[in-house]
């Protein structure tokens, strides 16, 4: 009897411990990349980190929290409008990224968000659209030109809402409409001044273990700016499709588009198409090949990019990749070598 009361003693700290930590989720990230530009023998390196962290409070209820630091040399190498690199930023100790408090209801099937959020995050990242290291890719320059958005690396004040049936994810958000990456104003709800950008989506997704997401998305984007006592809007949308497999290896088609509506406006129009193989490694290795074109009032540009993700295990992986990118007549050879490591639980 002793002997099984003393084992409970020692157990029952542990399955409490056990029982507390499941409370928390966190990971972090480094991605150190190398940046070459052959056409005018720039060279330039980007680095950033992050790091995360979940706490689930009361049933349904959740914080999490996410922060950055940047930095970069010698960059940005080359004069493309829309970015090659979606890592490259400002030098920057310190940025958050992502900070709130979230509720689920009705089995979990609905989510309401408040606090400070990013818009890629919900409506850009998604599993095909995320191999691929232009910027474009995270956040539809429709959007982001037009709209004052909250991409990476800023963010604003947001009230997000989600909800699941079945395939479908709805989502609605609505941000302060001057974003930023600095604590003193990342928390300011000022329609008055900083107007507003309202953001949402019908996405009909289906996943298969071990691949990309098969989904359809449809979205708009609509933003006030008192200054200019303007009204924006604008559509986009995107599609991910599988269209054959042999073996474990898949590949997969994206597509995505998007078009501003109201006259006036920076950007007219996006378009981005490109193939994904799945799983050409023993590690779920991904090589894709994408095209887009962004059309502007002072001139257009287009991006080709061939990338491939190769993990090398315990949280490591390689990504080189290469841009050919023509602006305004202008073709520039572009190359980047990322190194990426990520830890959490």
């Amino acid at each position: 009897m002793k002997k099984k009361l003393l084992l409970l003693a020692v157990l029952l700290p542990l399955l409490s411990l056990q029982a507390q930590e499941s409370r928390f989720t966190w990971s972090a990230g480094v991605v150190t990349e190398g940046q070459w530009n052959m056409s005018e023998g720039e060279t330039g390196w980007a680095n950033r980190i992050n790091a995360d962290l979940g706490v689930r409070l009361w049933k349904g209820a959740l914080f999490d929290a996410s922060a950055l630091a940047t930095y970069s040399a010698g960059t940005p190498v080359a004069n493309d409008r829309q970015g090659f690199s979606n890592i490259d930023a400002e030098n920057r100790a310190f940025r958050l990224f992502h900070a709130g408090l979230s509720q689920t209801f009705l089995n979990e099937s609905l989510t309401l968000f408040v606090g400070v959020k990013a818009a890629d995050e919900d409506y850009f990242n998604t599993d095909l659209a995320g191999l691929f290291t232009g910027s474009s890719y995270g956040g539809m320059p429709v959007c982001t030109e037009n709209h004052g958005i909250s991409v990476y690396p800023e963010a604003a004040l947001a009230f997000h809402a989600e909800y699941n049936i079945g395939n479908w994810k709805l989502r609605e958000s609505l941000y302060n409409g001057a974003p930023s990456d600095r604590l003193d104003e990342q928390f300011r709800f000022r329609p008055g001044r900083d107007g507003l950008f309202n953001i949402a989506s019908a996405m009909y997704a289906t996943e298969a273990e071990g691949y990309a997401a098969t989904s359809y998305t449809l979205g708009y984007a609509l933003s006030t700016k008192p200054v200019t006592g303007q009204t924006e809007f604008g559509l986009w949308g995107g599609v991910e499709q599988p269209v054959y497999a042999w073996g474990k290896t898949r590949l997969s088609l994206l597509a995505e588009g998007a078009a501003q509506l109201t006259k006036n406006a920076y950007c007219k129009g996006y378009w981005a198409g490109g193939l994904v193989a799945e799983n050409i490694t023993r590690n779920g290795g991904q090589l894709g090949l994408a095209v887009n074109r962004i059309y502007c009032d002072d001139g257009h540009e287009t991006d080709v990019e061939l990338t491939f993700l190769c993990p090398l295990g315990a949280g490591f992986s390689l990504q080189p990749a290469l841009h050919a990118i023509r602006t305004d007549g202008v073709t520039t050879m572009l190359g980047q070598f990322r190194l990426c490591y990520e830890i959490g639980n």
